[in-house]
């Protein structure tokens, strides 16, 4: 397969950057830069810029009545701030309240893998959570905040979520915990990388065998229910993964 005609890329080419799949592809011949402009890092960057440019225009006005950007931004904060309290523990059984803690970072991640998601849907755009590097760095932020929230409420206490309900099964149980928390590492980052990443090969395989318009219709309509479906899971099980570290063991 050819390699796909990113336009921000091509652009940091005309500009002497060495951005791009073969660049990236070699980048120990063409140095660090090949990969600070690898398509799925600038379109992250772009990713990041267009939330931030909508959220300044949201937040510029601030009115009472809003409307237009700030209606936006009004609706989706407030469905976002209503999803993570419902998915978190009550304040009354942990003792503190976890909300102001995690919803920041549930913001970002629904706005940032919502948006790049969306992304490469646009002829010319590349889909940064199509890349294994960008899935896996949103993981191991949101696995080791879970484990910093842990030691947090807990203390030494949290070493309790890793032994099990029983004492003489623990040395086994700790082992088995460890393997499962790593396993999350791999089920959380693979699943919305493999979604993305099949919806783009599979656009670009219908390009080439079934011509340019038609054929890749059906694909594209179903990247739009598994781009917003991908991101609601991760921020799910990261508000689950969250709640379980808060929560008392048993």
């Amino acid at each position: 397969m050819e390699e796909p005609i990113f336009l921000l890329c091509l652009l940091l080419q005309k500009l002497g950057l060495p951005s791009g799949e073969h660049f990236y592809l070699h980048a120990d011949q063409y140095g660090l830069a090949a990969k600070i402009f690898a398509p799925h890092m600038v379109y992250g960057y772009l990713a990041a810029l267009i939330i931030i440019v909508l959220a300044l225009i949201g937040a510029r006005r601030g009115e009472f009545i809003p409307s237009g950007l700030q209606n936006f931004w009004e609706l989706v904060i407030e469905t976002l701030y209503n999803f993570s309290r419902d998915n978190l523990p009550d304040p009354r059984h942990t003792g503190r309240d976890v909300l102001p803690l995690v919803f920041p970072l549930i913001v970002m991640f629904a706005l940032f893998i919502g948006v790049s998601n969306y992304m490469g849907i646009i002829p010319g755009f590349a889909c940064p959570t199509a890349n294994i590097n960008v899935t896996l760095g949103l993981t191991l932020i949101t696995i080791v905040y879970y484990h910093i929230l842990g030691i947090w409420f807990h203390g030494f206490g949290y070493i309790k979520h890793f032994l099990g309900p029983m004492k003489w099964l623990a040395p086994m149980m700790f082992f088995i915990e460890v393997f499962s928390h790593l396993g999350r590492v791999i089920s959380l980052s693979v699943r919305l990388f493999a979604n993305m990443y099949a919806k783009e090969l599979l656009v670009g395989i219908l390009l080439l065998l079934a011509g340019k318009f038609l054929a890749p219709l059906p694909i594209l309509l179903l990247g739009v229910l598994v781009a917003f479906i991908q991101m609601l899971i991760f921020i799910t099980l990261s508000l689950a993964y969250f709640a379980g570290a808060v929560e008392e063991a048993h």
